[in-house]
């Protein structure tokens, strides 16, 4: 069984982070005023189902108290609801259910039956927000005056997604992230009844990586522990937990506020070489920079974060290199070149664009201030040039200094920004070599008419990014040559190696006078003769 199932609460004390939630439901079944329809909202994982099973399982069990509110889980209806067998709570997956007919067969038609064994007959109803327009409409009447022996549950991730006629007939729950410290808690007391040894570390890799879900958080948690490992650390968390962003995000944010072009760069090239999600990449940086502001407005609010201690000493240190301002400029320099990440064909270049952009930006506002802020020599020169009479000449070649030496330093950060970004690729003869393989088979996916050139094909040398090919004759150097069948080979060799390649074929003159001397030489052993 899947560890979430095995430690999926079963009563109202055992629901971790939704307390508020907890608390009123609870109450109303203790003073038995039910509501005829609950509407659960809030991310994914967070106990929105869990809860509805048991508040079916509360109001239907046999044998609880008048002043309690949890169910004995013992009894015949607690043990149908646990394993799914109770005929009197529907489970409707609204998702692969959307239409109206699915409605009035599963729902309408069914409500008018009194339960079959229970008090109440109990539909849950997941992700209703997936129901189309029609099966809402259908829906209407029947959620706002149902018999008496009938409860809905709905749940859904999308709330705005609600015909606001349903949000009104509901009585709504939102539900939050399980916050950090819960979470850490509930995992350590799972790892202790499985026997498991684990590392804080390894815990704060889970909570981050789960984001507040519950059920994501327990399954990676499982996950670990099929490696069979009893002490769970770090190197065995690495070959199952993806590696997390969030030091790679404290890097990008030092680069960027350093004006460490270099360092960024390589920074979004590794992202590249590992393969992140830049869209994620970029929501992750903008939540860093979002609980930056809040700290640094308020270091306070910082419970508002739910960030371990770690991460919170690191944004207060990280807050003290950066303005308030400029903190909010980079926030919306970010947030304007992120609307770009999904359109544009290279993904990583709106992040090469934000720190071009902000480093230039600094580089040229630092300009600004050193050639306007005077120092103390800078004053005495003053002193001294103000008895000398300013004339026409002396400002004009004052102003001109100054535009030469504000050009000079633009030229040089011009200068060291291309260096960067054209700095050369370095990739061998070998590295082709190695990968000639996969170049084939791609090839032969794509384009099986090369593949019989290529395969007697022969790799000749590589200079300035040009690899070439030999091959035995020019109508093959010919076909590969061709300006459409060149650029499809191009596209698969920078593919593979993951650098820009240009391919050219040359005919092997050596070989095709070994193979004229073989006609010759097979002529004359007949006692013929080539005639040329």
């Amino acid at each position: 069984m899947a560890l979430y199932l095995k430690y999926r609460p079963q009563d109202f004390s055992s629901i971790i982070g939704q307390e508020h939630i907890v608390k009123t439901i609870s109450n109303q079944i203790i003073h038995n005023k039910i509501n005829h329809a609950y509407l659960f909202s809030g991310p994914r994982g967070v106990g929105k189902t869990t809860l509805a099973r048991v508040i079916a399982k509360a109001v239907n069990c046999e044998n609880r108290q008048d002043k309690n509110f949890d169910p004995c889980n013992q009894c015949s209806s607690c043990q149908e609801i646990t394993h799914s067998r109770a005929i009197d709570v529907i489970e409707i997956d609204a998702a692969s259910h959307t239409g109206v007919d699915n409605v009035k067969e599963n729902i309408i038609d069914n409500v008018q039956f009194k339960p079959t064994k229970s008090k109440y007959k109990v539909f849950i109803i997941d992700e209703v927000h997936m129901l189309s327009t029609s099966a809402f409409n259908a829906l209407l009447k029947t959620l706002e005056e149902p018999p008496e022996h009938i409860i809905f549950i709905l749940a859904t991730t999308e709330l705005h997604k609600l015909p606001a006629t349903i949000i009104s007939r509901c009585q709504r729950f939102a539900f939050k992230k399980i916050p950090h410290e819960t979470m850490n808690k509930h995992l350590e007391n799972i790892a202790k009844a499985e026997k498991i040894k684990i590392t804080k570390e390894v815990l704060e890799r889970i909570i981050n990586k789960s984001d507040g879900c519950a059920r994501d958080a327990i399954s990676l948690l499982d996950q670990l522990m099929a490696t069979g490992e009893k002490n769970i650390d770090s190197e065995t968390a690495s070959l199952v937990l993806p590696n997390t962003n969030i030091e790679k995000t404290f890097t990008f944010v030092s680069s960027l506020i350093n004006k460490d072009i270099e360092n960024g760069m390589n920074l979004i090239k590794s992202l590249v070489d590992d393969g992140i999600n830049f869209n994620q990449f970029n929501i992750d940086l903008l939540e860093l920079l979002h609980a930056m502001m809040i700290n640094k407005a308020d270091p306070q609010a910082a419970f508002i974060l739910d960030v371990n201690d770690k991460v919170k000493k690191e944004i207060d240190k990280i807050n003290q290199q950066i303005s308030y301002t400029d903190l909010i400029i980079l926030i919306d320099l970010i947030m304007k070149r992120s609307q770009q990440i999904r359109l544009s064909p290279i993904p990583e270049l709106p992040l090469q664009l934000v720190l071009l952009e902000w480093c230039e930006k600094k580089e040229n506002n630092q300009d600004d201030n050193n050639f306007t802020t005077p120092n103390k020599s800078n004053n005495e020169k003053k002193e001294v040039t103000k008895k000398e009479p300013i004339t026409k000449e002396n400002k004009e070649s004052t102003n001109n200094k100054a535009s030469l030496t504000k050009e000079n330093k633009k030229t040089s950060f011009t200068e060291k920004v291309k260096n960067i970004v054209n700095k050369p690729i370095e990739f061998s003869l070998i590295d082709i070599e190695k990968k000639w393989t996969n170049f084939i088979s791609q090839v032969e996916k794509e384009h099986p008419s090369l593949i019989f050139i290529l395969k007697m094909s022969e790799i000749l040398n590589l200079e300035n990014n040009l690899l070439k090919i030999g091959v035995q004759y020019s109508f093959h150097a010919n076909k590969l040559n061709d300006k459409i069948c060149q650029r499809n080979l191009e596209n698969i060799m920078s593919d593979i190696l993951g650098h820009k390649i240009r391919i050219e074929a040359v005919v092997q003159e050596k070989e095709i006078n070994q193979d004229k001397n073989d006609i010759q030489n097979l002529a004359s052993s007949f006692g013929g003769e080539i005639i040329s």
